[in-house]
């Protein structure tokens, strides 16, 4: 038959109409998280935000992805996707791109999310599905250089992918989930787990196929026993080959079990607790479907494959947030699981379209519900990083006033209403206008919840990234004005927070190495340098090789200088290796210094007759007196096994008796070689020991100003 004349064009206009809404959708979405994200001045997710961006300037320079030049590999596929952002003119106008791209990127998720909702339920349930997945509270990450705005649209399109092969098994379709699985764990290491849910999908193909029901058919008791022991084996199996493969699955499975279920149950309590509890239990009790329903091949798809990916992000959340309390902190670790906030809300379309699943499934649900949601611990920080879904809870205390206490109890009764109206959608059924009605309502809540929780959250990073530019020399890139964008080395010593030398690397393009005096650039991350004495003139080894040096933290070098700001003096060195004029160690970012500091003097070719002067403050601390003895001793530089400075010998000395509130100099007649001063105090003290209503926990002895003193006013 011949197809009417403009048949193809009103099927074109057609497909385009059915789109229209999802793209509304899109860019109105697109619109509010990229007005966010241009609130957000400086990164402030450090060291991740700064290492893909290293990567990613690479890549746009090189091919290759490295950090400060050194290669580092494999990068993630967002420092790949990011990387073209670079080419343009300014870091300031680069990171305006990164972050309009990663915002477009994560929106794009509205568009797997439809399609996995879609199979199961009709287009219009499948936009509102997708509108909430596109309005959870992990959008907050969206303005932020991390690999989350990008893994999260890619592990959903991964599961739709899965969802459709196994629906209608295609060699075409296994290649595009494995390449959409794939694609995700390039982007996101923890996203393998896709590999699992594919190949739980795969396993269940297989023991519904025809040849496999048959054979089962035939199975006597024996052989059922017998092959749950050989399904027991075989996870055991995958235990110890995860054990051998991963330290974190070995040492956490054997000797931390008992915090695996804790950390899984945080992680998914923050997450229905962000998308608004009734999704959680709605979500979970609908992939029981009732035995009266047809049985049709996606449905099942959808069923299994959701089922799977609970069960994978589940087990890895509780497994990596325990592995992490013994290696580094006890988070509630909500990032691991946002991944599944699409497919329980597929499944709760699923519910409102076509009823909750079976009754016992109900009970469960309703039980693990009230569980995890009550398990979480109450964290009120804002912003909280890693459990964006909390930020309700730190709304109700900051802009309602509610108590720790106060928010524990919503959250019971929170977890209690949602089983009331999933059970009231349960027997409204068989009235169609007051099930619809009640289920609209509970739609239009779940996303008022979503949207509240993540314009919350992502305030709060807002006001944080706010926070940190504010301490911030301006403009951000005055480093590559001064330089013209040739290579910069940062030396500093004392480095405590080193937010300020991270925005200046990545506002920075010409900063190429991050070097310490005494190694605390490590607090830095990524290939750092301790340089040694080379001579006692102040000369370091090795060079690095760079056109100009931003010392900071005290440090003085013998060269013009280019630049100053509040943080540091940028020095034109022109390729030469660096020369001391002068360094101080042992001292934190505001002046104290603990037990122990020195000071080193290199170039004294301008000195003259004078002293070396020695001041000992605690005017800063006017509380309880803890009297420390300061012992100053002075001598020529040397070079120690370590290949840092150290006293040849002691040439003139001096011990002094610090109290609160007070000030001690001391004057010492230095040598006419280079010379050095080492300051020790016994005992330090804790402010936060002698009074308690002081947060600083620090052991500290005394603010420390050394310097050479001329002498004035001879005849």
């Amino acid at each position: 038959m011949t197809p009417a004349p403009g048949a193809g064009r009103r099927g074109l206009a057609d497909r385009f109409l059915d789109a229209f809404p999802l793209l509304v959708l899109y860019f109105g979405l697109s619109a509010l998280y990229a007005w966010q994200a241009s609130r957000h001045p400086v990164p402030t997710i450090f060291t991740d935000e700064i290492e893909l961006t290293q990567l990613a300037r690479s890549i746009a320079e090189t091919g290759e992805p490295a950090r400060r030049g050194v290669p580092y590999g494999p990068a993630s596929l967002v420092a790949y996707l990011l990387a073209p952002v670079w080419w343009l003119g300014s870091a300031a106008s680069a990171y305006a791109a990164a972050k309009l791209l990663l915002v477009l990127s994560m929106t794009a998720v509205v568009f797997p999310a439809y399609g996995l909702a879609r199979m199961v339920v009709p287009r219009w349930y499948a936009l509102a599905a997708a509108g909430a997945a596109g309005a959870v509270p992990a959008f907050a990450y969206s303005p932020i250089l991390v690999e989350e705005p990008l893994a999260y649209p890619l592990s959903t399109l991964a599961l739709w992918l899965i969802v459709r092969l196994l629906a209608r098994p295609s060699w075409g379709r296994l290649g595009a989930a494995a390449g959409a699985a794939a694609a995700a764990a390039l982007t996101r290491t923890q996203l393998s787990v896709l590999f699992a849910c594919l190949a739980l999908g795969l396993l269940w193909l297989g023991w519904e196929s025809g040849p496999v029901r048959r054979w089962r058919a035939e199975w006597s008791g024996w052989d059922r026993a017998g092959a749950i022991v050989l399904a027991l084996g075989a996870a055991l199996l995958f235990s110890a080959a995860m054990g051998h493969a991963s330290i974190a699955w070995r040492n956490t499975t054997l000797a931390y079990k008992d915090r695996i279920l804790d950390h899984a149950a945080w992680a998914v309590g923050a997450l229905a607790v962000g998308i608004g509890v009734l999704p959680l239990l709605v979500g979970l009790a609908a992939l029981a479907r009732p035995k009266g329903e047809e049985r049709d091949p996606r449905t099942r798809a959808f069923v299994v494959t959701s089922a799977a990916a609970v069960a994978v992000y589940v087990s890895y959340a509780g497994i990596k947030g325990a592995y992490l309390s013994t290696t580094f902190a006890t988070y509630i670790y909500e990032r691991n699981v946002i991944y599944l906030a699409p497919v329980l809300l597929a499944a709760t379309a699923l519910a409102f379209a076509r009823g909750l699943g079976r009754a016992w499934a109900l009970a469960a649900a309703a039980a693990a519900t009230v569980y995890v949601v009550n398990a979480v611990p109450i964290e009120l920080s804002y912003p909280y990083y890693e459990a964006h879904g909390l930020a309700i809870l730190a709304f109700a205390n900051r802009e309602l006033g509610w108590s720790a206490e106060s928010i524990d109890d919503t959250l019971l009764a929170a977890s209690l209403a949602a089983i009331a109206v999933a059970v009231a959608l349960q027997g409204l059924r068989r009235w169609p206008l007051a099930f619809g009605a009640l289920a609209g309502a509970a739609a239009v809540l779940i996303a008022a919840w979503n949207v509240t929780t993540e314009v919350y959250a992502a305030e709060g990073e807002r006001m944080l990234s706010r926070q940190v530019a504010r301490n911030f020399d301006r403009p951000y890139d005055w480093v590559d004005r001064a330089t013209g964008g040739a290579s910069v080395v940062v030396l500093g010593q004392g480095i405590q927070d080193p937010t300020n030398i991270w925005l200046t690397e990545f506002f920075n393009r010409s900063v190429r190495k991050v070097w310490s005096l005494d190694g605390t650039a490590q607090k830095v991350g990524g290939p750092i340098l301790t340089p040694d004495l080379d001579a006692t003139d102040g000369t370091l080894a090795p060079s690095p090789e760079t056109a100009y040096a931003l010392a900071l933290g005290g440090v003085e070098l013998q060269a013009p200088v280019v630049a100053r700001r509040r943080d540091g003096v940028l020095y034109r060195v022109d390729g030469r290796p660096l020369r001391l004029a002068a360094a101080v160690t042992g001292l934190y970012g505001d002046g104290w210094m603990g037990g122990e500091a020195a000071y080193t003097r290199y170039d004294v070719s301008h000195d003259g007759p004078g002293f070396a002067l020695v001041k000992l403050s605690r005017e800063r601390w006017c509380g309880k007196d803890k009297p420390g003895r300061a012992r100053v001793r002075l001598g020529p530089v040397a070079i120690g096994p370590d290949k840092q400075p150290a006293l040849a010998r002691v040439t003139a000395e001096s011990t002094v008796v610090l109290h609160s509130c007070q000030a001690r100099t001391v004057l010492l007649a230095p040598p006419r070689v280079p010379w050095r001063v080492e300051v020790t105090i016994e005992p330090t003290f804790s402010p936060h020991e002698l009074d308690p209503s002081k947060s600083d926990r620090r052991q500290l002895g005394a603010v420390l100003e050394a310097g050479f003193r001329p002498l004035v006013g001879r005849g």
